[in-house]
């Protein structure tokens, strides 16, 4: 009896990851060309111009057709495994830690009067633990996209093991602080808006309970104010993640160096400028991000209101 109440405990505790895992999972096959897109506009170090010579990239649509020319389709859902496995490691820790916070936070007098502030704060502590335990899995992914075709790594775990073994530990979380100072307000912001429209809405039309056009548009919304007000950070991540990979990246142009984010932000801002180069491939994100999001809170609403009537 007490094994059958644990297993039990334990299938309620884990709705809300699986829910989450699984809507990663399927958003990041369908946005995969639209962020491989991006990467490879961020990681550009000349203006995104078809003007300038030597850019290779010069906007969004001209770069999913150049990689379509030059790779064929495989070239679109580059280092689509181990983008699968941040997904679902990210979509584990994140909706894990947000259930399990804002349930204990409506215990807490202050936050149970104040949604808004628990959802942010929430929202935001919960994207820090996904996006910790699911780096390594964003600095393959990342490498494996930028390099030439041929060179470089053959699978996401041999990238593993030659970070690893070549890098260390630090290697494999190349680009951790940026990420989790990019990624905590940007999941603060998202939950934050997406539950300020959802509210704002019902409350609009009188409703007990969001319909999925709501919850599709607010994860949308969510999505896009999020990711444009952390883009820099963003960008700065993948360039960090590339450091000490030079050699498997000659075909792209000029390849970016520096030391840490300090460095990242003001040699990007000196060379490239503020709009130029700091929100270099942010249309391609924000579309990728609208995208994504509007479906993977869509997908987890839906996925885990039919986890909620399972029995076991």
């Amino acid at each position: 009896m007490e094994r059958q109440e644990q297993s039990l405990t334990w299938f309620n505790n884990m709705k809300a990851p699986m829910a989450g895992a699984f809507s990663g999972c399927v958003t990041r096959a369908i946005t995969q060309p639209l962020d491989c897109s991006k990467v490879r506009l961020q990681l550009q170090v000349e203006p995104v111009s078809s003007s300038v010579v030597g850019a290779r990239y010069t906007g969004t649509i001209q770069t999913l057709f150049s990689i379509f020319r030059d790779e064929g389709v495989y070239g679109l859902w580059k280092g689509h495994i181990p983008a699968q496995l941040l997904s679902v490691f990210y979509g584990l820790g994140q909706f894990a830690a947000y259930d399990q916070l804002n349930r204990a936070g409506r215990h807490i007098k202050i936050l149970n009067e104040h949604s808004d502030t628990r959802h942010f704060l929430c929202g935001g502590i919960a994207g820090a633990v996904g996006n910790t335990v699911s780096t390594p899995f964003d600095v393959v992914r990342t490498r494996i996209i930028a390099q030439d075709h041929g060179r470089g790594y053959t699978s996401m775990r041999e990238g593993l093991r030659m970070i690893f073994v070549n890098e260390g530990i630090r290697g494999l979380f190349r680009g951790l602080g940026p990420s989790v100072m990019q990624v905590a307000p940007l999941t603060a912001i998202q939950f934050w808006s997406y539950n300020v429209v959802i509210e704002t809405m019902m409350d609009y039309t009188n409703s007990d309970h969001p319909t999925p056009h709501l919850i599709l548009f607010a994860g949308a919304i969510g999505g896009i104010v999020s990711k444009t007000a952390v883009y820099p950070l963003d960008l700065c991540k993948k360039r960090l993640q590339i450091q000490k990979f030079q050699t498997a990246r000659t075909t792209y142009g000029e390849h970016f160096v520096c030391k840490g984010l300090f460095d990242c932000l003001t040699r990007t801002v000196a060379k490239e400028g503020y709009r130029g180069g700091l929100f270099k491939g942010l249309w391609p994100s924000v579309i990728k991000s609208g995208i994504a999001t509007g479906l993977h809170f869509f997908m987890y609403e839906e996925l885990l209101s039919i986890l909620v009537r399972v029995q076991v």
